[in-house]
């Protein structure tokens, strides 16, 4: 029962995620006003506020960048749909350079790449084949994070505000499923010898890396 109620829970956020980017991207072409466009338009914000709240040492520096942030979306959404779509184009931006920093700092000389780091934490001692593997798989995840970035701001400055908003809401997701599918085929071809693991069980070992993890407080 409790394992059905933790795939049921999974399930929920990632319709409630499927459902958030399309109601944003149908906001952001349509520009809709009203009381969805003012949910979607704070949601973000207020999300990582209770975020930052729980986790934050530094509670006051954090909440007075968040204001900041709600001044400046609270003015921006006066510019028609300029005030969604910049919510929508910074989260996405946020994200991705957040991930690529995250990434891209662990294949310095000396340090363990992410996704090796991933793996250990899964399957414990690394043949040396899979710790050559999981670097790889580091740097494809990097190019896969500025190509999105390279991507959406392209977009933004050569094609149409429906175009540029369907790739950061509507394709983000199923672009980041393929990457997981992507990986999980090679590896199974190429590695068939290779331990397995879940989806979620790398995106657990993500949440529970020492420099994002609760132990970790943000400074």
């Amino acid at each position: 029962m409790r394992r059905v109620a933790g795939w049921a829970w999974k399930t929920l956020i990632v319709l409630a995620c499927v459902a958030y980017q399309y109601l944003v991207h149908v906001s952001v072409i349509g520009a809709q006003g009203g009381a969805v466009h003012v949910v979607l338009l704070w949601l973000p914000l207020v999300t990582l506020a209770v975020w930052v709240v729980a986790r934050a040492r530094n509670k006051a520096t954090w909440l007075t960048g968040l204001f900041a942030a709600g001044v400046l979306v609270y003015l921006a959404q006066n510019q028609e749909r300029l005030g969604l779509a910049a919510v929508s184009g910074i989260s996405h931006a946020t994200a991705y350079l957040f991930l690529l920093w995250c990434f891209g700092r662990t294949l310095a000389p000396g340090t363990e790449p992410m996704v090796t780091r991933f793996a250990r934490r899964v399957h414990g001692i690394l043949t040396p084949d899979m710790q050559r593997f999981t670097r790889n798989l580091t740097v494809t995840w990097c190019v896969f994070f500025a190509a999105q970035l390279a991507a959406s701001a392209l977009l933004y400055a050569f094609a149409s505000l429906e175009h540029w908003s369907a790739f950061v809401n509507l394709f983000n997701l199923p672009l980041l499923v393929f990457m997981f599918a992507g990986q999980l085929v090679y590896r199974n071809v190429r590695y068939p010898g290779f331990p397995r693991e879940t989806t979620w069980q790398a995106i657990e070992a993500f949440t529970k890396d020492t420099s994002l993890s609760k132990s970790t407080e943000l400074r």
